[in-house]
């Protein structure tokens, strides 16, 4: 048996109108350089070359020059994954019935860190172009596995063909387990290094496959404006070796007699003397020309606006009101709402395989379970006026428009079973007043 280990992205390249479209292959390697500043091809002497110089005998010298690299593309991640998964995994009951399980399930769900594996694997796949989790159970009870090229690990997904997951290769030393619907297999390599023999086989214990992978057939999130960066990186660059010979001002000094210059100083002002003969001027140094500046600006403009950067400006007059801050992050928000949908069947994956532990380690709760639809999804994160958020909630409660238990979901200081705890103080609240009925006072003369 043979198993599929190389991954590959086709890349758009520029093709004619009227012909097929071109792809370049590229490999993860490319995504992962490009992560890294320190692996940016600004630093590949064959890339941009250094300076060469001909002596007179014909002899060829380089001289190193500047290089510049920018971290936009591990920037960019940290910056959307801040709006992406700000707020914790919305879990809620779409049958519109209470469910005596949910608060139950968030604290599941929270203690098995279930929002951390939910950040490894979107970070995984948005730098990467694809992530994967597995989940299996030990004696402690559910437990996951984060892939990825940055911690080395090799896994591939073989897809059937309606592009549904058919089996997962992980694969480790000269081993590979391979996971389907009801099976894990162990496979061994063979002496020749191609062929692979079953080893071991047993049922993994969950109902289909434990396993969440996600491909973006795009490439890395910031795959289209990767030419852009690379643009950005070579003007900062030739920027930077301009400004070793221009950053300073210059001295033009004609003289007659050299011996006779000489420097003092009068108060705060030094001054250069020659001779009668003499001349002296400052040369002011170069500045940064108007077209540079301009074209360097529209680049970084192009790459922030497809990334969804952005930055909050400084306002001195106070706090900026809910409305004014949600149009300064539109840019953000617009790549979040795309990224959520994409994201959306993956979510939807791992909250089933929670939900199979869940019901695993608390089978009282299974009904519930099997009678509701316990959804999980993302929940944009935008930065807002937390008071003037809550007055609103409290005041449409007050209303009567929205009920307890959406006002304790959408309240930023609440806590994820904040009904089960109203739930509880209100039966103590109960006990104690008929702990009170119940004292009879001694009789009295």
């Amino acid at each position: 048996m043979k198993f599929i280990r190389e991954k590959v992205w086709q890349i758009p390249q520029p093709s004619s109108d009227y012909g097929d479209p071109v792809f370049k292959e590229v490999t993860q390697t490319k995504f992962f350089n490009e992560y890294h500043p320190t692996s940016h091809k600004i630093f590949d002497k064959g890339w941009y070359l250094d300076i060469a110089v001909e002596d007179d005998e014909g002899n060829v010298q380089y001289i190193p020059i500047s290089r510049v690299a920018v971290p936009f593309q591990s920037m960019s991640i940290d910056i959307i994954l801040s709006h992406l998964l700000g707020n914790k995994t919305y879990l809620s009951d779409s049958t519109l019935k209470e469910n005596p399980s949910l608060p139950l399930y968030r604290e599941y769900w929270d203690e098995a860190n279930i929002d951390i594996a939910r950040y490894k694997f979107i970070k995984n796949a948005l730098s990467l172009g694809d992530g994967a989790l597995i989940f299996y159970r030990d004696s402690e009870g559910l437990k996951y596995q984060s892939l990825s090229m940055f911690t080395g690990d090799e896994f591939y997904m073989e897809l059937d063909k309606y592009n549904e997951h058919k089996r997962f290769f992980k694969y480790y030393g000269k081993k590979c387990d391979v996971y389907d619907r009801d099976y894990i297999s162990t496979y061994v390599m063979g002496e020749n290094d191609s062929d692979w023999k079953l080893e071991s086989s047993s049922p993994h214990g969950f109902s289909g496959m434990p396993v969440v992978y996600h491909n973006r057939t795009q490439g890395a999130f910031w795959t289209p404006v990767q030419s852009n960066i690379e643009t950005l990186e070579r003007m900062l660059s030739r920027l930077s070796e301009d400004n070793k010979t221009k950053f300073k001002s210059l001295y033009n000094l004609k003289t007659d007699d050299p011996d006779s210059v000489k420097t003092v100083q009068s108060g705060n002002i030094d001054m250069v003397v020659t001779d009668t003969d003499g001349d002296f001027k400052l040369i002011p140094s170069a500045e940064i020309s108007t077209q540079f500046e301009f074209e360097y600006n529209s680049q970084k403009e192009i790459v922030f606006d497809s990334l969804g950067i952005v930055f909050p400006k400084h306002k001195s007059s106070g706090d900026m009101p809910t409305g004014s801050m949600k149009m300064m992050f539109y840019p953000t928000e617009r790549v979040v709402m795309s990224l959520i949908n994409e994201l959306d069947d993956s979510i939807d994956k791992i909250n089933k395989i929670v939900k199979q532990g869940f019901v695993s380690e608390f089978p009282k709760s299974s009904s519930d379970i099997l009678r509701g639809n316990i959804k999980a999804s993302i929940r944009l994160f935008t930065p807002q006026d937390d008071v003037t958020r809550n007055e609103s909630i409290a005041s449409l409660l007050s209303k009567g428009v929205i009920s307890e238990e959406t006002a304790s979901e959408e309240c930023t200081i609440a806590a994820n079973n904040e009904t089960a705890r109203k739930e509880k103080e209100y039966q103590q609240e109960i006990e104690r007043e008929r702990a009170k009925a119940d004292v009879r006072l001694p009789y009295m003369d």
